[in-house]
This record gives structure tokens, C-alpha cells and sequence, in this order.
């Protein structure tokens, strides 16, 4: 005898294969398609670069977007320090990144290399035509290429330093000598000389340096160096 199950039982069943069906639907369906795909912090690459790295284009849906993969994947280029990677309802997704630039050339031992403020190694050459970047003295790494860390710790400080610099500061900025960790020496385009001590607190000596490089246009008498290694930073003036 065949044993009948109970008509609510079938209801329900129903029920919910079609609830299940229309959230498969639901989730598939046009409507949550990423109408935009919004990109935030980019300074060099542009939205059509940074969406291709990623691997995405518009539309899309955005329950099958995978953000921990996108982020990763993003990360994995070395134009890009850092990225998180958002869904704002009901249809957009948010790319948030930190590119990655080049802040300082260092002598290797087959040529030259072009480090990011975290110390990535940019770029690499045998030949330097023309300094871009400013360039770290005193120090020569070895055996470095495209992708690889520098451990280097005070050439570490002097790359935070030069990125916390503004960019027109920056470029008022031709080297840094590392020969004595104690006293690291910055040297502007101008020729004067800035002494910043051991770079242990490089944020704050890139401050004071915006502020001298900032007061410098208006100093009339040339000046052979300031020290910021004294609370108030102390100015020598040439003879």
C-alpha cells in the first residue's frame, strides 16, 4: 500500500521551490546589475586601467562580485598600494585605491632603481638620463628587482620621509645622504643643506621641512643650512 503524504506537505514544498526559484531569479536578475562601477583615489591610472586590472567591466551583477578576490587582485599590481573594494546598494559598485609611485632613485650594483614611498621597487635601468626622482646617496643595494622590497631601514625612513613631503615640496628636493644614519642630510635644488638628524620621526621633519621650503622664498640672504635636530629649527646663513 502506497503511503500518501499529506497535501500541506506538497503545499509547502511548492512554496518553497518557488521561493527558492524566485531568489535565484531575484539575484540574476537585470536589476541588480551594476549600473557604475565608481572609483576613488586614483591620481595616474584612470577608471578603464583600474577596471581592468580588477577584471571587471559594466554591467555586472553585483552579488557576483567577489570584493576579497577584486581587492587581492588589485594589490597583486604594482601601480597600487592599497584597495577596498565596496558594494553601495542597490546598484554601484566603490573602488577605493593608493597608487603607488615612485619617490627616490638608489644606486644598485648593475644600475639604478626607482623606489615607492613603502620601499617597492618601481623601475629598474643600467643608465640614468635624467633624475626624475630625488636621489638617496650613501647607501648602494644589491642584487634588487621590479616587485622586490627594499629592507634597507634607513633608506625606509628617507622614502616616508620624501612621501610625506607635497608634491611641489618634492620637487625642491634633488638628495638625501644616508653615509651616517645619525645625521641624514637632505639637499635642496637650491643647494642649502637640511639636516634631519636620524629620520626616527620623519613625519614631523617632513613638516618642518614644508614650512622652510615655504619660508624660504621670502628669506632674502642665502642660507647654508637649517637643523631641525633643536626643538626650533636653527638657521646657518652663508658668509
Amino acid at each position: 500500500m502506497k503511503r500518501k503524504f499529506p497535501r500541506r506537505y506538497i503545499v509547502k514544498g511548492l512554496l518553497l521551490f518557488l521561493l527558492l526559484a524566485g531568489i535565484i531569479s531575484f539575484l540574476n536578475s537585470p536589476i541588480l546589475a551594476v549600473s557604475s562601477i565608481v572609483v576613488q583615489g586614483q591620481t595616474g591610472l584612470t577608471k578603464d586601467q583600474i577596471c581592468q586590472i580588477a577584471g571587471i567591466k559594466e554591467p555586472i551583477n553585483i552579488f557576483a562580485v567577489k570584493t576579497d578576490y577584486l581587492q587581492k587582485r588589485l594589490e597583486s599590481d604594482l601601480r597600487i598600494e592599497k584597495a577596498a573594494v565596496r558594494r553601495s546598494f542597490p546598484n554601484m559598485l566603490v573602488i577605493e585605491v593608493k597608487e603607488r609611485k615612485p619617490i627616490a632613485t638608489l644606486l644598485c650594483n648593475y644600475g639604478y632603481v626607482d623606489i615607492a614611498g613603502d620601499g617597492v621597487v618601481m623601475n629598474a635601468y643600467h643608465n640614468m638620463q635624467t633624475m626624475k626622482f630625488p636621489m638617496l646617496t650613501g647607501v648602494t643595494i644589491a642584487d634588487v628587482y621590479i616587485g622586490d622590497r627594499i629592507s634597507d631601514e634607513n633608506v625606509l625612513k628617507a622614502a616616508g620621509f620624501l612621501e610625506s613631503l607635497d608634491n611641489a615640496d618634492l620637487e625642491q628636493i634633488s638628495e638625501i645622504n644616508l653615509a651616517v644614519p645619525q645625521n641624514i642630510m637632505a639637499y635642496t635644488t637650491g643647494g642649502v643643506r637640511i639636516k634631519l638628524g636620524d629620520l626616527s620621526l620623519y613625519e614631523e621633519k617632513a613638516k618642518k621641512t614644508m614650512v622652510f621650503l615655504e619660508d624660504l622664498k621670502t628669506i632674502k640672504k642665502p642660507i647654508e643650512y637649517v637643523d631641525f635636530e633643536y626643538t626650533t629649527p636653527v638657521l646657518k646663513f652663508k658668509p
